[in-house]
């Protein structure tokens, strides 16, 4: 099951977040994770506290420019555009990178969460090994940390039919608020656990912000057949 049909994804992705077997102890994991070093998210909207840490990329490697901890679209854009990178949203900028989100895209020609297989020594740490049985399956995956006001606007990550599905989680349900579209609404999601990883409908515009620091999340990207080790 390497593609998910748009009714085979909603056999799973039955709510928003649909709680998994899989859940990492909070507190061991940020004493552990701490110890490695956050890098800021994207090129862009660097005035809000978002940062993150690869356990799967390219490479394997620590590096301060990783598309694995950018976002994709991003990335995409600055290969083309690169004059733009960490530069302010003048009129020639907004332009083109409109121009660019607009065009029809073979999603499978550009840089995609399947291009990142290698883990980094952070899914080493003891309080993910929860993850073990997922790591065969494994594409693009980040720990984000937020911090006070740390958030992403409205957006999607995955469409139909969708070649990888993804995990989230938190270790602070309390210090952050998720939002998914319900009839032109973004409505926050409750009953969330510290450390429970959720399948995500990331098909769902959804949206995030933290309203305190060490907002730890967990993103996961995985092919599609790790639905059978989920439950």
């Amino acid at each position: 099951m390497e593609v998910l049909t748009e009714k085979k994804y909603y056999t799973y992705h039955t709510q928003n977040l649909v709680p998994t077997k899989l859940k990492i102890n909070s507190e061991i994991f940020v004493k552990e994770i701490s110890k490695f070093n956050f890098i800021p998210w994207g090129d862009v909207h660097l005035e809000f506290p978002r940062y993150a840490v690869p356990l799967i990329n390219e490479d394997g490697i620590f590096k301060e420019n990783d598309p694995a901890c950018y976002p994709l679209d991003r990335w995409n854009f600055l290969l083309e555009y690169p004059q733009f990178k960490y530069k302010e949203w003048t009129d020639e900028h907004l332009i083109k990178w409109k121009e660019w989100n607009s065009q029809e895209i073979d999603m499978d020609s550009i840089v995609n969460e399947k291009h990142f297989k290698v883990p980094t020594d952070a899914l080493k740490i003891s309080s993910l090994s929860a993850l073990s049985e997922l790591s065969s399956y494994m594409y693009r995956s980040c720990i984000l940390k937020w911090d006070y006001l740390g958030h992403f606007k409205k957006h999607i990550d995955t469409w139909h039919p969708t070649q990888w599905i993804k995990l989230w989680g938190t270790t602070n349900p309390n210090g952050m608020v998720i939002r998914y579209e319900k009839d032109g609404r973004m409505i926050s999601e409750s009953h969330i656990e510290s450390g429970r990883l959720y399948l995500h409908d990331s098909i769902k515009p959804h949206e995030g912000l933290a309203f305190t620091d060490d907002v730890y999340q967990f993103f996961i990207s995985l092919n599609p057949r790790a639905l059978d080790v989920l439950w």
